[in-house]
């Protein structure tokens, strides 16, 4: 992505830069393929990181299933470096891939889960614990599928209620922003 002062009209949030609301079926099967056979390893470091200026363009998943008794919980993972601290996946949009591909990548690689990315939640800017200025990409994924074994399985999952996510992310409001925007598209 080229630098645009400060403006996110020429991000494309999925295959087609005109449907803000694409899904992982939207990606041609030959991607979907790539995408699935790069997921047990994470990606790392911020060579291939996505900025506007000098905000860092991030992705932010809320990751949801829904009970039998027809409510919904989300995922809540561990902080990688705060082990008891919990945070929802999230992570860098890279270069070489959609907006759509980073979310998919990121809710595998942090908490072990494919899905359907069923929502789009908008963007919101917001400053690191550093003081630099990022912006998350949300989505809102409803799982499919719970890997045993995933890139980052030193993490812990737990699944809790829209209020209990909102109590124990607390700490981070914008993450708890995200969360407040999934529950209020369901």
């Amino acid at each position: 992505m080229t630098k645009n002062s400060g403006h996110t009209s020429g991000i494309s949030l999925g295959h087609d830069s005109h449907n803000s609301t694409s899904t992982c079926k939207d990606l041609p099967d030959d991607r979907r393929m790539v995408l699935s056979t790069r997921l047990l390893k994470s990606r790392v470091g911020r060579e291939r990181q996505r900025y506007d200026d000098l905000t860092r363009l991030l992705v932010c998943i809320v990751v949801s299933r829904r009970k039998i008794d027809a409510s919904y919980e989300i995922l809540l993972i561990s902080s990688f470096k705060h082990q008891t601290q919990w945070i929802i996946p999230k992570g860098g949009w890279e270069n070489d891939e959609t907006v759509i591909e980073s979310a998919l990548r990121e809710a595998n690689e942090e908490a072990g889960v494919t899905g359907e990315i069923v929502a789009s939640l908008g963007t919101l800017n917001f400053y690191s614990h550093r003081g630099k200025p990022c912006r998350f990409f949300g989505f809102q994924l409803e799982v499919t599928q719970v890997f045993e074994h995933w890139a980052e399985s030193t993490r812990q999952r737990k699944w809790v209620t829209f209020e209990e996510a909102c109590e124990l992310l607390e700490s981070r409001p914008e993450l708890v922003e995200m969360v407040v925007r999934a529950a209020n598209k369901i």
